[in-house]
């Protein structure tokens, strides 16, 4: 959540507040207050690269024995402009990677990274923006499982998604990646050197015709950041008792100063 200070003018005398909601009236006039309205409809940007959100059975993937994954890094590259129409970079938040069947008698580590890169890729990731950790537990199995990651991608730039699993050596953690064959408008990658790869490759390379199904969500960049004032409403203006400040959602105020 972004936080900001609203500092304005108004044809409002002495009215000034230090908390995020409340207003102090200085002049000893009575009757004059501000109300601030979150905008619950402001919808996040979400991007995939899969046709459909299908977890297909048969086709979910891992490099891993019949009883506990080896370790394992999975990729996928956004083309934010080419792809998804967005020339002014992504702030994201969240991302969203369905996950197979899980077998585990106390969880495991799920580790997720974003990068972002002007240069081809594979092989390079680009630079890191961002990193969220959750612990995968049965109760995971065939779902989505949403992992908190903050970073942003600059304008220009493509997102690169890596989601790592590190065998822990014990021999007790299963897990696969939820998968799909209905189709996808960017590859899916695999690097897992105990499956016999040696860097960075294409599904498609090994023989392989499933997808992985992944979600990113976050905003815009530009409306997070530069068109922020924009999103912000005040009204009336000019106002004599009651002046209504609108922002999105996403933002929070932490002051509110009003000169005359």
């Amino acid at each position: 959540m972004k936080k900001i200070t609203l500092l304005a003018v108004f044809f409002m005398a002495g009215l000034t507040t230090q908390a995020q909601t409340s207003l102090t009236n200085t002049t000893g006039v009575t009757g004059q207050d501000v109300t601030i309205e979150l905008d619950q409809n402001r919808a996040p940007v979400v991007i995939t690269q899969s046709n459909t959100q299908t977890i297909e059975s048969g086709a979910e993937i891992a490099c891993a024995s019949a009883t506990s994954f080896r370790n394992n890094n999975m990729y996928r590259d956004f083309d934010l402009v080419g792809d998804h129409g967005i020339t002014d970079g992504l702030i994201v938040t969240d991302v969203e990677i369905a996950v197979g069947p899980v077998i585990t008698p106390a969880g495991f580590p799920m580790t997720v990274n974003i990068y972002s890169t002007t240069v081809a890729f594979p092989p390079n990731a680009g630079t890191l923006q961002g990193t969220g950790v959750v612990t995968i537990t049965e109760a995971d199995a065939e779902t989505f499982v949403t992992v908190p990651v903050a970073g942003t991608i600059p304008a220009g730039e493509r997102l690169i998604v890596e989601v790592v699993l590190v065998d822990d050596g014990t021999d007790t953690n299963f897990m696969r990646f939820g998968c799909n064959n209905d189709g996808e408008i960017g590859p899916s990658y695999i690097d897992a050197l105990d499956c016999g790869t040696t860097a960075i490759t294409e599904f498609s390379a090994l023989g392989l015709t499933q997808g992985l199904v992944w979600n990113v969500i976050g905003d815009d960049a530009l409306s997070a950041n530069d068109n922020l004032l924009s999103q912000v409403s005040v009204y009336p203006n000019p106002a004599s008792e009651r002046l209504n400040v609108k922002v999105p959602a996403t933002v929070e105020v932490t002051n509110a100063v009003l000169y005359d």
